[in-house]
């Protein structure tokens, strides 16, 4: 019921202008203008107590007085009197509004109070709406212009939304002269009842969008709006500008890690992981805008450049390198083509460059050749105008290549007057064009950036294996503690201890608080040690003489005890010291050092960060950040990503050191704050690494108390693969297989399992006629996420230890976050057997444990067998009020 009202909010079947008129310049007359002039062939009602007519149709006095159904209501009235506005709509049973009016939070205390009225009406009749501060929804394949903006754009398959309404009329007014069209505007607001996630979600399924674009300010949500961009980035590009980069924390200070990662650092990994393209400037959105809306896409980074002016292709080359695109290595073969019909003085490698007197069928040839090599994966044209150049001719050359490809082309016609005609027909063509040689290779790597991206989306890290087997119920109890004690950080004894539990080697410290117990920890760890001062209020050690390196002996030792606590207490008299912390010396050679460490964002919870480490980490500023879970892939990328990567080869008769070692520290780290909410902060600085191994030799770990009771994994923006929920299942041959969650690999073995079902079985399974799954549901179906859905797999094992797929289950949560739908379907040759019951109760237990309250299915009134075993399984049934053939299955959690 909610996502149906969320979709009578953005593509509405009927509409209803509140405060609806005819008088020139106000949001009433825009408004109505808007709706008319847009060609909505739904009905359409006026409200303004002032009119009686509009347009030559009653307009009504009141929401109450409406003769029929109403999807949206555009409400255009003043912000003191909206709430009762959208209450009447809610008793009328409208099922969405646009909130256009401002004031509300912003104007004070009376503005919050206004803005708290608002979601009452919400809560209380289901009404869903945008805003406030909404400019409206527009749609152009029913014509819809619901909105305060300008006229109806171009119809297109590109989806924009944004929570700015200027930038909405901006783009807009880009897009008119450029053929850049629309399938979808939505303006949110402040997004105080519909947010960004349902918005996605409604998008995802809108056959009307192939990509989507967002502007953002803020993210409420991240939980929800992580699992739909994820969804929607799956089967669909998605490009966000996000503003507030300059936003800062003053507790990250505290620590190394937290003075180099910002919540923008954060943002940025949460977008890398989500799979879509982040974008920084307003220039880069339009780039984007154009680019999306051609329908171009890349597979590879590997680009091919043909020129007719030698500057230009080079400083296209230039930018190429700067943004890590490669230039394709062109084949011998298509060189020797190249070489056959351009001139002996032209360049044969890549660039391409074809002189200025070249032939529109040269630069066309030239092309074609470049772009159907296969180790280019996109093409740039660049054209400089001379006086022997005929710029159209060589445009429309161009584009009867392109359409003979599948590759990208991208071109960079550079001048002005001389040029216009070409880019417009380029750009009635679909294919990008650009002003200049740097715009061009911005917008052809943020696509290769995507596609990068899109990597990220498809990893599901899974636990680490036999291999690590940490004891979280020790590193939990020293959490515990220093909750119990009120402490903030635990101290770097406790954090090497807590650490090591999880397998992450450490230089082990050993805490003495007297002169004498120093000695004597000294001697049973054995000379030479070093000396760190121990002060729960001192994070910088160095910075005020706390440490004490290479003490060969107990005077050495003695002595620089008391000399410590003495430099130290002069230094921070405010400062609580309890000791010093005994540590080996750590004297490997050619050892480099490195810093990890962990924040935790206030909307995407744990963000873990590396790059070079030391005392002077603040200065080099090198850091990559991740979201967690990771997994080797991942890791590899976080350090790939750095200029640590650098210090990791082969260096002034230093060997390699141990990469493997470090991507190995990475990934304990992501299991601690995966299992371990009650960690907030981590700063391992260093980690030294040698070609023999890494050891973490400094450590600090915070503590933050999680909300108790909170559901597993609740503290992270992205849900771990869940391999608790692997279960072993008797089949009736006597075989064993296995019952477990679907995996992004699992697309083969799920192509399969559909294509060997009957055509009965598909038919009840999806409720229309379906052979194979389209690329599309495939990704939908294998890559889920899961916080919000799952699938469980029954899956055989082949002698040869091949899976074969027999049955699968799966349930996705609805916006109400309370009740869930599910659909279940068994291999023809496995049906009758047990296998779908014992399938059934586990996806019911899995539902309980996520706190479900409600799980709800449909089938068809002939699909007997799933009505049977529904019932026997406590389901209630009853047929379906809007739809009688179908029946509907519910069961109380």
């Amino acid at each position: 019921m909610t996502a149906r009202r969320v979709a009578a909010v953005l593509n509405p079947s009927s509409v209803a202008i509140v405060g609806a008129s005819d008088v020139p310049g106000t949001l009433g007359d825009i408004a109505r203008r808007n709706l008319r002039q847009g060609g909505f062939t739904g009905p359409t009602y006026f409200v303004n107590p002032r009119h009686g007519t509009l347009d030559g149709e009653p307009c009504h006095a009141s929401v109450r007085d409406l003769p029929g159904p109403v999807d949206l209501a555009l409400l255009l009235t003043p912000a003191d009197v909206t709430p009762d506005v959208l209450a009447q709509c809610g008793e009328k049973g409208v099922r969405g509004a646009v909130v256009a009016a401002a004031g509300f939070r912003e104007g004070g205390e009376r503005g919050a109070e206004l803005e708290r009225q608002l979601l009452d009406a919400t809560r209380r009749y289901g009404i869903r709406f945008l805003g406030p501060n909404s400019l409206g929804v527009i749609r152009t394949d029913t014509r819809l212009n619901a909105s305060c903006g300008p006229s109806l754009p171009k119809p297109g398959r590109l989806a924009f939304v944004s929570q700015s309404g200027a930038l909405c009329n901006a783009m807009l007014d880009w897009a008119a002269s450029r053929h850049v069209g629309f399938s979808t505007v939505i303006s949110t607001g402040v997004s105080d009842d519909v947010e960004f996630g349902e918005i996605l979600d409604f998008l995802v399924r809108d056959g009307a969008t192939d990509s989507i674009m967002l502007y953002m300010e803020a993210v409420a949500e991240a939980r929800h709006f992580m699992s739909a961009l994820r969804a929607a980035a799956r089967v669909k590009p998605v490009v966000v500008m996000k503003a507030g980069r300059a936003a800062e924390t003053d507790a990250s200070l505290a620590f190394h890690t937290g003075s180099l990662v910002g919540g923008d650092d954060v943002f940025d990994a949460a977008m890398r992981r989500a799979g879509v393209l982040r974008i920084r400037a307003f220039s880069q959105l339009y780039s984007a805008a154009g680019t999306l809306g051609a329908g171009v896409r890349m597979t590879g980074r590997r680009l091919g450049i043909v020129m007719n002016a030698g500057g230009p292709g080079q400083l296209a080359a230039d930018r190429a390198a700067d943004r890590g695109l490669q230039l394709a290595w062109l084949s011998e073969e298509t060189l020797a083509t190249l070489r056959s019909f351009l001139p002996p003085s032209t360049q044969h490698g890549n660039p391409v460059y074809v002189r200025g007197d070249a032939s529109a069928k040269q630069f066309a040839e030239a092309s074609r050749h470049v772009l159907a090599d296969p180790k280019t994966d996109a093409l740039l044209a660049v054209m400089a105008p001379f006086a022997t150049t005929a710029p159209d001719e060589f445009a429309d050359a161009l584009i009867q290549v392109a359409r003979a490809q599948k590759k990208p082309v991208f071109t960079c016609w550079m001048g002005d007057a001389a040029v216009v005609q070409s880019r417009q027909r380029f750009a009635e063509n679909r294919i990008p064009s650009y002003r200049t040689p740097e715009a061009a290779v911005d917008a052809i790597a943020a696509l290769g950036l995507f596609t990068s991206n899109q990597e990220q989306l498809l990893q599901v890290p899974t636990p680490l294996g036999p291999s690590s087997t940490p004891d979280k119920a020790s590193a939990q109890a020293l959490l515990d503690a220093a909750l119990a004690a009120g402490n903030e950080w635990l101290n770097p004894a406790e954090s090497k201890e807590l650490l090591a539990a999880f397998g992450v080697p450490v230089v082990r410290a050993v805490p003495a608080h007297s002169a004498d117990e120093a000695v004597r920890v000294a001697e049973t760890t054995g000379f030479p040690v070093a000396l760190k001062i121990l002060s729960p209020d001192i994070a910088h050690k160095t910075d005020v003489g706390g440490v004490r390196l290479g003490r060969a002996d107990a005077k050495s030792v003695r002595d620089g005890y008391d000399n410590m606590m003495r430099d130290v207490a002069l230094a921070r008299p405010d400062a609580r010291l309890e000791g010093v912390l005994i540590e080996p010396m750590y004297l490997e050679r050619h050892g480099r050092e490195l810093m990890i460490g962990v924040v935790r964002d206030p909307v995407f919870g744990p963000a873990i960060s590396f790059g070079l480490g030391g005392t002077m980490v603040e200065v080099i500023r090198d850091r990559a950040v991740a979201l967690p879970p990771l997994n080797p892939y991942l890791a590899r990328d976080l350090i790939r990503r750095t200029r640590a990567r650098l210090a990791l080869q082969p260096l002034r008769g230093a060997p390699a050191a141990a990469r493997e070692a470090v991507e190995d520290i990475l990934l304990r780290v992501s299991e601690i704050v995966c299992e371990l909410p009650d960690v907030g902060a981590i700063d391992l600085n260093p980690v030294v690494v040698t070609a023999r191994g890494a050891v973490v030799v400094d450590a600090r770990i915070g503590v933050l108390r999680n909300p108790p009771g909170a559901l597993p994994y609740r503290h992270m923006a992205i849900h771990p693969y869940p391999s608790s929920y692997h279960f072993p299942i008797e089949l009736p041959d006597g075989e064993r297989g296995t019952v477990r969650p679907i995996r992004p690999e699992d697309a083969r073995i799920e192509q399969e399992f559909v294509h060997r079902l009957s055509e009965e079985s598909r038919f009840l399974r999806f409720m229309f006629g379906l052979h194979d799954l389209t690329p599309a549901m495939l990704s939908r179906f294998t890559q889920i996420d899961y916080d919000r859905e799952m699938a469980l797999v029954v899956v055989r094992h082949g002698a040869d230890g091949a899976e074969q797929q027999i049955g699968v289950a799966r349930y996705i949560t609805l916006p109400d976050e309370e009740t869930c739908e599910f659909a279940i379907v068994v291999s023809d040759e496995w049906q009758g057997k047990g296998i779908a019951r014992q399938l059934f109760r586990h996806l019911i237990e899995v539902a309980r444990q996520r706190r479900l309250k409600v799980m709800t299915g449909i089938t068809l009134r002939e699909n007997s067998r799933m009505i049977d075993l529904s019932r026997s399984l406590g389901f209630a049934t009853k047929a379906d009020l809007d739809e009688p053939e179908l029946v509907r299955m519910t069961l109380v959690l």
